[in-house]
């Protein structure tokens, strides 16, 4: 059975900025799939930053999919454009990171791509706001954002993930940590010195799972904040999280929202979705309407329901 109806084309959002050349041989091979199996494909090529939501606002009723071949920062402002339609987006692994494309276990070989647009699934996903702007992914609040903040000054073209390197070099000795004031649902939950992230999928760079038991279709975001005065206690709590142990500490919180506000005791940047979002204070919340998702079949061998909370593989 289709997973997508055949009487309006795929639509293929393209960030040429995103990953490496290497991908511009996949995406040749990605067409040559879609060619052979008989599914019409409309490309669209973004020139900036904001470019693809605006594109995709108008496919509603004349696009059966959206596939997005770019990064996280591509998928995020797709989900923005879709935000409340019955279009699915297929999220590719084609950028320097994508976190959602992994959650999904979206496969990266173009005929694999294909056969998820013509016998995957669509699957409801929540979406976030912040400061009233939707976001997809995770937030993360200090450190994190002054890390994006960095990379994203220097940037000049492709980034790979040794591009991380010397940004997370010089926030890790000069980063001074805020303190933060944290409401949760209504309830003051944190006032210390610390950093914090707010998730709707697992996944986080080079394989962390801060937000370890985070799903994206259950109406909730995850809250992790890291009380951390200094580089030391980050050290540790970094070693934490790699084991996927770090909700068990005492000097970790964690737990599941709906509303989030995060103030500070002076404006610290935050990433949204890889890329630099607004600084504090921020009003966070699950937003009323969702998007749908192209995800491969459960029955297909290609590994567990991603959202399945727990998954340590």
């Amino acid at each position: 059975m289709a997973a997508i109806d055949r009487s309006t084309p795929v639509h293929l959002v393209i960030n040429p900025q995103s990953g490496y050349g290497g991908r511009q041989l996949v995406l040749a091979d990605f067409r040559a799939a879609m060619a052979a199996a008989g599914l019409p494909m409309v490309e669209y090529t973004t020139r900036g930053p904001d470019d693809a939501t605006r594109y995709v606002r108008d496919l509603p009723g004349k696009a059966s999919a959206v596939v997005v071949w770019g990064g996280d920062g591509t998928v995020h402002e797709v989900a923005r454009g879709l935000a409340g339609t019955a279009v699915p987006i297929l999220a590719c692994p084609a950028g320097t990171e994508n976190l959602l494309a992994k959650e999904l276990r979206i496969p990266s070989e173009p005929r694999r791509l294909v056969e998820v647009l013509r016998r995957g699934r669509v699957v409801d996903c929540d979406v976030g706001l912040v400061n009233g702007r939707h976001f997809l992914l995770i937030i993360g609040v200090g450190f994190d954002g002054e890390v994006v903040r960095r990379l994203t000054a220097a940037r000049t073209g492709h980034i790979s993930h040794l591009s991380y390197f010397w940004p997370i070099w010089r926030t890790f000795w000069e980063h001074d940590f805020p303190r933060m004031k944290i409401v949760a649902d209504g309830q003051e939950i944190f006032n210390d010195f610390g950093l914090a992230f707010v998730g709707n999928i697992s996944r986080y760079a080079v394989g962390l799972r801060i937000c370890r038991d985070a799903r994206f279709d259950d109406g909730l975001l995850d809250l992790v904040v890291f009380s951390c005065r200094e580089q030391t206690a980050l050290m540790l709590h970094a070693a934490w999280t790699l084991l996927r142990l770090h909700p068990l500490r005492g000097d970790v919180l964690y737990q599941r929202v709906r509303h989030v506000r995060i103030e500070t005791d002076r404006p610290v940047p935050s990433e949204t979705d890889g890329d630099v979002g607004p600084s504090t204070p921020l009003d966070i919340a699950v937003a009323p309407e969702g998007i749908r998702l192209l995800v491969p079949p459960p029955a297909s061998g290609w590994g567990l329901w991603p959202w399945r909370a727990g998954d340590f593989l």
